[in-house]
């Protein structure tokens, strides 16, 4: 169980570590840009054919993707983003994990360190999902009614995806080595 709640806390902290890029362009390629990105995309689908699915594709999902914001709106959005204070000491989340391997990699296990050190990760973490999400609260306001429509489909694809995927993910577990 501590091995888990300790895996749980890793990888929490790995995944929430990478930044969002919030107002990355989101208007449409045309002519020789689409045609350039559907190769480069059949290129990288053909090089991860037989390699493990879960690793192709960006580290991050950003919920705001493909919703066509303005102008107006990217700039209102890269604004609360820097004003957010949400660029997080990277450094300081290294330093939460290094302690919590020396603990873990240690002769002898201390089980009070080890939960006071999973408590302030948890912490950490705790803070830095609620500021995340007062941020895209405030974004999703900035939204028309139809792009916060389209926003919903693309949560709820996204959400029906994972769950394919972690079913996907669940039968091949259960299958026997060959």
């Amino acid at each position: 169980m501590r091995k888990l709640t300790a895996m749980i806390v890793a990888s929490t902290l790995a995944l929430s570590s990478a930044s969002f890029a919030f107002a990355a362009e989101t208007t449409p390629a045309t002519g020789a840009q689409a045609q350039a990105q559907a190769q480069a995309q059949a290129q990288a689908q053909a090089q991860t054919q037989g390699k493990m699915e879960h690793h192709k594709g960006p580290r991050q999902f950003n919920p705001f993707a493909g919703l066509n914001l303005t102008e107006q709106q990217r700039t209102q959005m890269k604004a609360l983003w820097k004003d957010s204070g949400m660029h997080h000491d990277r450094g300081e989340m290294k330093k939460q994990m290094d302690t919590l391997h020396g603990l873990v990699a240690s002769n002898s296990f201390d089980e009070a360190k080890v939960k006071g050190e999973i408590d302030q990760i948890s912490q950490a973490q705790s803070a830095r999902m609620l500021e995340r999400a007062k941020i895209e609260n405030k974004m999703y306001n900035l939204l028309t009614p139809e792009q916060q429509k389209q926003f919903n489909e693309n949560y709820q694809k996204r959400a029906e995806k994972m769950a394919e995927h972690h079913r996907e993910h669940k039968a091949d577990a259960a299958k026997p080595a060959a």
